[in-house]
């Protein structure tokens, strides 16, 4: 199975610098830019269904997608962002005045930070993990778009890199509606591209 790993467009609360997490928020006017030119970068690729977070940010970009593609769009709570406990709903400012070590070291990319109620990276990894192999058995000979968040994404890559604990999760991160591409048999999955983003240059 071939899988276009994508992050959903630029989102209100991205705009705002809000910490989402599994809050909801829907597109800009610039995502829904962002996730037609990646429907134009991707229609060489014979994609065979496309699976989405439920998270609307997610919906808004999968369903750009399917359409591209004629295709079925399903959902998968697996795929959500990943939870940040107390931290989520804040504006990036405001997390850094009130929990400054907290949000520091969890938005400096360190792996083993969690918040309170939120979940750890291992956690995250896990379920997109599960996904992946569940897809696989339904699609071993197909090509398809999985869109999750930015995140969970990061840890993903991390995680197919190596997970080595010296590496920031944030080198690995994605900007909105920029993809990688997998290629997942049985119980290996290799990483063949990561972050591609080209086809954003012109997007304003």
């Amino acid at each position: 199975m071939q899988a276009i790993l994508v992050r959903h467009g630029e989102s209100e609360g991205n705009q705002q610098g809000i910490i989402q997490g599994r809050l909801e928020s829907p597109l800009t006017e610039r995502g829904r830019r962002q996730s037609l030119a990646l429907a134009t970068a991707l229609a060489a690729f014979p994609v065979a269904q496309v699976y989405t977070s439920p998270a609307l940010r997610a919906k808004d970009t999968a369903g750009l997608l399917a359409d591209q593609f004629a295709c079925p769009l399903t959902y998968d709570e697996r795929l959500l962002e990943r939870h940040f406990g107390l931290l989520q709903g804040l504006r990036f400012e405001d997390a850094q005045r009130e929990y400054p070590q907290l949000t520091g070291a969890l938005f400096s990319g360190n792996a083993q930070a969690a918040t309170p109620q939120g979940e750890t990276t291992e956690e995250v990894n896990n379920r997109l993990f599960s996904c992946l192999n569940d897809l696989h058995k339904r699609h071993r000979n197909n090509t398809v778009i999985i869109v999750s968040h930015g995140h969970a994404l990061e840890g993903l890559i991390w995680q197919l890199k190596g997970a080595l604990m010296s590496e920031e999760l944030r080198k690995y991160g994605h900007q909105n509606c920029s993809y990688s591409i997998l290629n997942v048999e049985a119980e290996c999955i290799e990483l063949l591209q990561w972050g591609i983003a080209t086809h954003l240059r012109d997007i304003r």
